[in-house]
Parts: C-alpha cells; sequence; structure tokens
C-alpha cells in the first residue's frame, strides 16, 4: 500500500512570473512536473495537500505596514506570541480575496479531478503571525505548536501517511520550512528537485543542504531520473 503524500506548496500566481507580485525567479518551469505528478495515469497519491499563503492586507510579513521601510529590507519584528526575530519584509502578496491569492488554474483543475484525495492547507492568515511552513497552518496566537501535533501532522497520520513528497515554491522559504516540519514530525521527506525553485540560488542550494543533514532526501533541481528515483523512493522493492 502507498503511504506516501505528494505535498505541493504555495503554486500560486503572486509566486509566478511573469506578473506575480513576490514572483520566484524561473517559478514557472515547474508547473509541467507537478502536472505530471498529478496525472492519474502515471502516479496514485492516496492523499494530495496543497498549502495556500493567505495573508490579511495588514499582515505583519509587509513592507508597506512598516513605513519608511521597503521590501526585502531586514527588521527585527515582534509577533503576536511576543517573540522577537529578524525578519525579511516582503512586497505585498496572496493577499485574501486577490487574483494573486489563488493557485494557479491548471493545478485547480487537476486537483479537482481527484476529489477527496485533495487537502487544502492555508496558512499565515493572522495578521501578526508568520507561517512559512504548510505545517504552521491557520497559526492563532494562543497556540505554539510542535510539527508533529499540528493538524496537518495528524491529519496525515490519519490517513495513514508515513512519507512525504515536497514539490512548489519557493525552496529557500515555504519548501525548506514544510520539508523541516516534516522531517521533525518524523515523516520521511523527500524535497523533489525538479518540482521546486527558490529566490535565491546560494540559498535554495544550501537549503536542500539542510534537508539533508536532517535526514531527508532531497533531489537536485536538474536530476534527470527524478521519475525513477522517485518511484524507487515511495516502493524500495522496485530498485
Amino acid at each position: 500500500m502507498n503511504k506516501t503524500a505528494l505535498l505541493i506548496i504555495d503554486v500560486q500566481y503572486d509566486f509566478l512570473p511573469p506578473s506575480g507580485s513576490l514572483a520566484v525567479p524561473d517559478g514557472e518551469s515547474i508547473l509541467p512536473v507537478i502536472h505530471d505528478l498529478l496525472d492519474r495515469s502515471k502516479w496514485d497519491w492516496p492523499l494530495i495537500v496543497a498549502s495556500q499563503d493567505y495573508h490579511p492586507k495588514n499582515h505583519i510579513s509587509f513592507a508597506s505596514n512598516h513605513s519608511p521601510h521597503k521590501p526585502f529590507d531586514q527588521l527585527t519584528l515582534e509577533d503576536a506570541r511576543g517573540m522577537r526575530y529578524e525578519h525579511t519584509l516582503w512586497p505585498n502578496h496572496c493577499i485574501q480575496g486577490t487574483r494573486g491569492t489563488e493557485i494557479e488554474d491548471r493545478l485547480v483543475l487537476d486537483l479537482m479531478k481527484l476529489g477527496d484525495k485533495v487537502k487544502l492547507a492555508r496558512k499565515g492568515t493572522h495578521e501578526k503571525l508568520e507561517a512559512y511552513s504548510a505545517f504552521e497552518g491557520a497559526a492563532h496566537p494562543g497556540e505554539t505548536i510542535l510539527p508533529e501535533q499540528s493538524p496537518l501532522s495528524l491529519y496525515l497520520r490519519s490517513k495513514g501517511i508515513e512519507k512525504v513528497v515536497i514539490v512548489g515554491l519557493a525552496t529557500d522559504f515555504c519548501v525548506l520550512q514544510t520539508a523541516v516540519s516534516a522531517i521533525s514530525a518524523s515523516f520521511d521527506t523527500m524535497v523533489l528537485g525538479p518540482g521546486i525553485r527558490g529566490i535565491s540560488p546560494d540559498d535554495s542550494e544550501k537549503a536542500l543542504g539542510k534537508v539533508r543533514n536532517l535526514g531527508g532526501t532531497a533531489l537536485d533541481q536538474d536530476h534527470r531520473d527524478w521519475t525513477g528515483e522517485l518511484r524507487r523512493w515511495i516502493d524500495p522493492s522496485t530498485a
């Protein structure tokens, strides 16, 4: 029995060239890989999770809410839990009710065909909390939840999931943090290089190295036999 879930991270218009407000360079090139992974004649996922950045317009991460600072400035912030940390300020993106927050159209159609195998995981919904990992979900100020106790982790376990394959945007932020959470929650974790892109090439390479150092599997972006490698990872008996 296949016990592997596919996690599709933030494939939304604000992260996609050419017009996304926080477009990930070359981000659109992952779409054919993800569409292939959702081809029911090739892959049989028992569960697919699509995460969605879903911010209020006054979100803590937006430079527009910290005048006179500009996008990509570094600023020490204090969130709703009283945590202080150095944060990159972003352009406004994925604001609730806008086109930018919507998941790419063809991907939505692919997901609709899969019916109840698909779960949507929204994140970053509270104005004063950042949430890069899909496991953080719609975080609440009164909650500090370990990855293994998160609603997404508990849901995956309830469906018998033991492994997760992660694709999406961006490698050096939400993909990385989702992978770290998955590993922390004791899921066997693969980050599929051909299905991810990052904002910074150097930071993206470091992100893949961190996944490997934590015990996860990370295929390089230009891995040629990714389908064969992925099938062997899902089911080692096919090796």
